[in-house]
């Protein structure tokens, strides 16, 4: 069955369903007010037979016109109605018969009964006219559905192309950011670069000189390597890690000393996780920490449980000038934001990135004197021998 075929037939049986409930609901509607207007027939029917009875014989009594009246309804109206005299008699059964009107002469009255076989006879019956309003709500309620679905359809493409429109001109934005931040981040260290090459030739005799070069010149590489870096990982899905166990001090120990940033304080333990993208995550977060003026760092951890398990908490806290109070810190993690001058924004948003990557997560907080950084990952990736502070 074609793919568009079923929604078709169930809209289709929808239809029917409504418009079978509408004929029926007209029918007993039209049934009702049949069987009034019958019951309002027989009724002048019989009082118009009482009334000729009585022009007919002026001294009828009223035991005459009771008798009449029995005998009325006995053969004119054989198998329509009964008349049954009140206190005399039995009421015929609710089933077969519905009270139709009383009439009474004196002190005696008769109650007439008509026939609920003779009524359904006449009211039941079903004519083509009866199926029209079932029909043409029918067409209506399928036509409507068709029209809703197709605007719905109209619709959803639409919006489709206006999200994809939408995720273009993002795209196209993102990356004028990215070659305006590539462009003004390249721009120093091959300045720097370019300028020490011009003097170099006048100045090779210049042991001092020289010595200085070398280093300007491998920290300006370094930081240009650091960015190139860091833009190849943003554009990188990083789906998959390796489970290799770190053990966190040591590793930690290594980074800060590489990048002079004293560390007071790490925790014993051992995480599992990619030793590569750890290792980016972490020196983001130092580079940072150095670059809001910070010297020294304190690596902590607790441990949560939770109603999925327990959660492990790593908080990495500087002493440097912090976050200031306007800013937005869920912002900071987003690519290309960031507060200072110099930077290209992605030091933060890498980190949060790699910290998804391993099952978790990263959020900023303030400190009264610095920065931290709460990166929570599953308990089960944290191995320890002592007791979380």
């Amino acid at each position: 069955m074609p793919k568009n075929t079923l929604p078709v037939i169930i809209y289709l049986f929808v239809a029917i369903t409504i418009g079978i409930m509408v004929t029926l609901v007209t029918g007993n509607l039209d049934n009702m007010a049949e069987e009034k207007r019958l019951k309002k027939s027989v009724e002048m029917e019989v009082r118009n037979a009482v009334s000729s009875f009585k022009d007919s014989a002026p001294v009828a009594t009223q035991d005459d016109v009771i008798r009449f009246l029995k005998e009325f309804t006995r053969t004119a109206m054989k198998n329509k109605l009964v008349a049954v005299e009140h206190g005399e008699g039995r009421r015929p059964n609710a089933d077969d018969y519905v009270f139709l009107l009383k009439i009474t002469e004196g002190k005696k009255r008769v109650d007439l009964y008509i026939s609920a076989a003779f009524l359904d006879d006449e009211v039941s019956s079903v004519d083509i006219p009866d199926f029209i309003p079932g029909v043409v709500t029918t067409l209506i309620v399928f036509g409507l559905i068709m029209f809703y679905t197709e605007k719905r359809r109209q619709l959803a493409i639409k919006q489709d192309e206006l999200v994809q429109a939408l995720k273009e001109h993002e795209a196209l934005a993102l990356l004028g950011r990215m070659t305006a931040t590539l462009a003004h981040e390249l721009k120093t260290p091959i300045a720097t670069i370019s300028n020490l090459v011009q003097v170099l030739p006048a100045r090779l005799d210049d042991t001092a000189f020289t010595r200085r070069f070398s280093v300007i010149v491998g920290d300006e590489l370094t930081r240009t390597q650091q960015l190139i870096d860091n833009l190849l990982i943003y554009g990188k899905d990083i789906t998959s890690t390796s489970h290799e166990m770190i053990e966190l001090q040591p590793f930690i120990l290594e980074l800060s000393r590489k990048h002079g940033l004293r560390l007071a304080k790490c925790p014993d333990v051992s995480i599992e996780g990619d030793k590569f993208y750890l290792r980016l995550l972490f020196e983001n977060l130092m580079r940072n920490s150095l670059q809001a003026g910070a010297n020294e760092a304190v690596v902590r951890m607790t441990e949560q449980k939770g109603s999925e398990g327990a959660v492990s908490e790593i908080f990495f806290e500087d002493n440097g000038s912090g976050f200031k109070q306007e800013t937005d810190l869920d912002a900071l993690l987003s690519p290309f934001v960031t507060m200072r001058s110099k930077g290209a924004g992605l030091g933060l948003y890498l980190a949060h990135k790699i910290a998804v990557a391993h099952g978790g997560g990263l959020s900023l907080y303030r400190l009264p004197a610095g920065a931290g950084v709460r990166i929570f990952l599953q308990g089960r990736k944290v191995h320890s021998d002592e007791t979380m502070a």
